[in-house]
């Protein structure tokens, strides 16, 4: 069956026809385009901020920020954790690291019982939930660290870049993993960690997008 389905076309023509086309919804526009790719493959926008996505869909407002909240919750539980600010200060830059909130993520017994800290979340990714019905959404971080791979970037949890961490909407083509759940982090991780999952992710994305390599977008 095919996706386009389950979506009320109508509907959206009537909620955006009085504004200028929006990043999100060429995003979702592009997803029901997309002919070279996998099924599996999702377009995406990114925003710092609710604000920020309503912005570039004003038509979306609520939208905006039910999902922003959502990705909020899902970093305190998904983003990674220091046993101290220095480190994560170290990985992710001043004014860039927040202590978590108790027990988030952390298993019962582990470092929770002491400061955690971890990366404040700089943006979040948007994009229609398969079936189209509602929305998903997943947090991303940014280093200002100028020596971290995260430098200037939009990460997920994973380490995994998606490009740069500006304000606007930019959209991306990304596996239908990537806007999976990710995994609660139960453990702190010691400076430089991070970054070298950046590094390494950085470098396998490289490496499928030269000739002759199979790209992950399509």
């Amino acid at each position: 069956m095919k996706r386009t389905k389950s979506i009320n076309q109508e509907m959206f023509r009537k909620s955006w026809r009085s504004y200028p086309v929006a990043p999100l919804a060429l995003a979702i526009s592009a997803v029901f385009m997309l002919t070279g790719c996998e099924k599996s493959d999702e377009t995406v926008a990114m925003y710092q901020n609710a604000d920020d996505c309503s912005r570039s869909n004003p038509s979306m407002r609520e939208q905006c920020t039910t999902t922003y909240h959502k990705a909020l919750k899902e970093a305190e539980k998904t983003a990674p954790k220091y046993a101290t600010r220095e480190d994560c200060v170290a990985e992710f830059g001043d004014a860039q690291c927040t202590q978590a909130p108790a027990q988030a993520g952390m298993a019962a017994g582990s470092e929770s019982s002491g400061s955690v800290w971890m990366p404040l979340m700089a943006g979040y990714m948007m994009g229609r939930m398969m079936g189209g019905d509602g929305f998903a959404q997943q947090p991303l971080f940014t280093s200002q660290n100028a020596a971290s791979p995260a430098n200037g970037k939009f990460v997920d949890a994973t380490g995994k870049s998606y490009g740069a961490a500006t304000a606007g909407g930019s959209t991306t083509t990304v596996p239908k993993t990537a806007m999976a759940p990710k995994p609660a982090v139960t453990h702190t991780i010691t400076r430089g960690g991070f970054g070298e999952t950046v590094a390494k992710h950085n470098s396998m994305q490289r490496r499928s997008a030269t000739p002759g390599s199979r790209s992950m977008g399509g």
